[in-house]
């Protein structure tokens, strides 16, 4: 099964197939990490999958990822649970308010355990961080480069790790860089080029599973 959070995300999906006897199905799950909790433990409820594939574009924290490139998100954090005091933002875990080894977490991450799977993506494996509010302030990027290190931002990724290891599916996230954490002017977003990438990845890792 293959989701995504919009239309035009999962639209890279659309004209791709897979070989017989396997089935691939193209579902939504709408933006944002509410959305796609209920709607992928809908899907899974209805029949559950072999294999979950999340695709998507992504704002990229790091320089050394091109607009337009795709990865495969390795570790995912929920980044933005917590309060802000005195400017400062402090995250459930440091609150002691959830324990950061409380399966499925594993030091505040949810980690991807299927490595094979990864591997057949064939792209850079980055940690990711998912957030119900895109960032733009300078502020809030320095806060999640310094806790988290992560190289890229979504929407729904976070979800559909936490949703995917309670389950027990496997499942891999892809995702194409788009634009710079911060960058709102979009005429400089690598749009058309990113979604390209996701296909073409999609394309492949379908061959080799």
């Amino acid at each position: 099964m293959v989701v995504a959070a919009t239309a035009l995300e999962l639209n890279c999906a659309m004209d791709l197939d897979v070989d017989q006897p396997k089935t691939l199905i193209k579902e939504l799950h709408g933006v944002g990490q509410i959305p796609t909790t209920y709607r992928l433990l809908e899907l899974i409820e209805r029949g559950q999958p072999d294999i979950l594939i999340q695709i998507g574009i992504a704002g990229s924290f790091s320089n050394d990822l091109k607009l337009g490139e795709a990865v495969v998100v390795e570790t995912d954090y929920l980044a933005d649970m917590g309060v802000e005091e005195n400017g400062k933002f402090i995250s459930v875990f440091d609150m002691k308010l959830t324990d950061p080894n409380t399966y499925p977490f594993n030091e505040k991450k949810l980690s991807n355990p299927h490595s094979d799977l990864l591997e057949k993506v064939g792209l850079k494996k980055v940690a990711g961080i998912t957030v119900n509010q895109i960032t733009t302030s300078k502020n809030q990027i320095d806060y999640y480069q310094t806790a988290y290190n992560p190289s890229i931002e979504s929407m729904e990724g976070g979800a559909f790790h936490f949703c995917c290891l309670m389950k027990k599916i496997p499942f891999v996230q892809i995702r194409a860089i788009s634009n710079r954490i911060g960058e709102r002017d979009k005429s400089k977003w690598e749009m058309e080029k990113s979604l390209h990438a996701l296909q073409n990845t999609l394309n492949m890792f379908l061959k080799n599973i």
